[in-house]
């Protein structure tokens, strides 16, 4: 039997990669802020996340209006999102139910009267001597939600259905936003909205201080209303959009090949993010068994370098049919790990190599064109991009695998008292980690690289430079008429 390969296995060259091509620049879009983006893009937070002004400028330099943008790993979907504001066609992939929900929804794109429609129907149809007695909601989410809220979401639970685009999936991802946080327009008692906390930790502190800790009577109908307006204030998005549900590996089958003129995505990192258990509360509502541990299972991503690299290939030779032969694009935002430049090991270990036969019978490859740095400042990774670190205290099984977040601060030494007071399991250990809310890793790594590559006969072209790029929140493109050429 083989033996597994590991880290001491795999030698990686220095890295002989162009760092520059076509004048991209990281200044540009990191010189922005996210309050020109559209509304959409903040309707739920989710860890692991890259801005949108990141995909924007590579939407707006690298496409035409029209053009199909294809992100396999879409988180909350940012990058097909913000593809459909500019008016070009997204596609969002991923494994994750709380990633589609979130993603389908936005990319619903329902008009506000049919929105305000359909929240009025469902708040008619409610009524709430039908759930005056109820099984299905665990000890643990009750404890979360006033008992008057927490009918309207067994309700809402049972009548949205978020498995196709709609109306539907749209109020599903805003009430994914309003589950939980720490102001009126939640429906919890207070908590971080970026992940759940641990129902250990909650239980605790509401025998500690059952007043500070209280469920607030919110209504669902009334928060959904206030949501919905401010999500589609600046209007639908001018492109359009789909979602898959499914496995990277699989996308050759469910993509029409050659379509796609933009990859751009930040595939899976090094380390262990469990987002199951970091949204376990929103996952009751999505999943049938109520559980977050069968998403957990699913998103089980490798750790080591060997299988990731492996998964990678796996990865890369999925999507190389789907690109655009002629001037197709894919750019892959890969963390450093460890001093280890990850996206020249990728390339290095992973993508050069690979060949599949294309549906005419030719022999596709890729093409390395560079690695460009996005080299994010210091100042700005607890602010404008990185925004604030949370300090999470979570329990570890014997394998350091966690296995229930317990809590969180943003103030370190707070963290520290939280671990020391935590309920102390046999066989089990308590950690302190860090995480930034807005990084795309779950931790802020010293530098992030974009891997660019294209299928091997494309002619890759910036459209824009620089100074050409727009930042509008959703882009309409002019209409030409023969004034505009007077």
């Amino acid at each position: 039997m083989a033996r597994k390969r590991n880290a001491s296995d795999i030698e990686t060259p220095e890295c002989n990669a162009p760092d520059s091509w076509a004048e991209i620049d990281a200044s540009v879009w990191q010189s922005q802020n996210g309050r020109w983006a559209a509304p959409q893009h903040y309707m739920c937070s989710y860890m692991a996340m890259f801005p949108p002004e990141l995909p924007h400028y590579f939407i707006e330099r690298f496409t035409k209006d029209g053009d199909t943008v294809l992100d396999p790993f879409c988180g909350r979907g940012t990058a097909p999102v913000e593809a459909a504001a500019q008016g070009r066609h997204g596609i969002g992939n991923d494994l994750n139910p709380l990633a589609v929900a979130l993603t389908r929804g936005k990319l619903s794109n329902p008009s506000l009267n049919d929105v305000l429609s359909r929240i009025d129907e469902l708040e008619a149809e409610y009524d709430p001597h039908e759930w005056k007695h109820f099984s299905g909601a665990p000890r643990k989410i009750r404890m979360i939600f006033h008992i008057k809220t927490l009918r309207q979401l067994m309700f809402l639970k049972r009548e949205l259905d978020w498995s196709v685009p709609g109306t539907d999936a749209f109020l599903t991802a805003v009430l994914m936003g309003a589950m939980h946080g720490s102001s009126k327009g939640f429906l919890s008692l207070p908590m971080p909205n970026t992940f759940s906390m641990g129902w250990g930790y909650i239980a605790s502190k509401i025998a500690e201080d059952p007043v500070k800790w209280s469920r607030p009577d919110r209504d669902a109908f009334e928060v959904l209303r206030e949501r919905v307006r401010r999500q589609l204030a600046k209007g639908r998005l001018p492109g359009s959009g789909e979602t898959i549900y499914g496995d990277v590996r699989e996308l050759d089958r469910k993509v029409v090949h050659g379509t796609v003129q933009l990859l751009f995505t930040s595939p899976p990192y090094l380390k262990v993010i469990k987002y199951g258990l970091y949204n376990w509360i929103r996952l009751w509502f999505l999943t049938d068994s109520g559980s977050h541990k069968e998403v957990d299972e699913v998103l089980d991503d490798t750790h080591a370098l060997a299988e990731y690299l492996d998964f990678m290939r796996d990865t890369m030779t999925a999507t190389l049919p789907l690109m655009d032969r002629e001037r197709g694009i894919s750019c892959w935002a890969i963390g450093d790990v460890k001093g280890l430049n990850l996206a020249w090991a990728v390339w290095h270990h992973a993508v050069r190599g690979i060949e599949v036969k294309a549906d005419d019978g030719s022999t596709l490859r890729y093409k390395l064109i560079a690695i460009v740095e996005d080299n994010i400042p210091d100042e700005q990774k607890v602010t404008k991009i990185w925004k604030t670190m949370i300090h999470g205290v979570v329990r570890l099984d014997p394998k350091g695998q966690i296995i229930e977040v317990i809590g969180d601060s943003s103030d370190e030494e707070e963290a520290k008292r939280m671990a020391a007071e935590a309920e102390t399991i046999e066989d089990t250990t308590i950690e302190v980690r860090s995480e930034a809310t807005n990084d795309k890793s779950g931790k802020a790594t010293p530098l992030d690289r974009i891997l660019i590559i294209a299928p091997e006969s494309a002619n890759t072209v910036a459209f824009l430079n620089n100074q050409e790029v727009h930042w509008e929140p959703i882009y309409t493109a002019p209409v030409m008429t023969l004034e505009s050429f007077q």
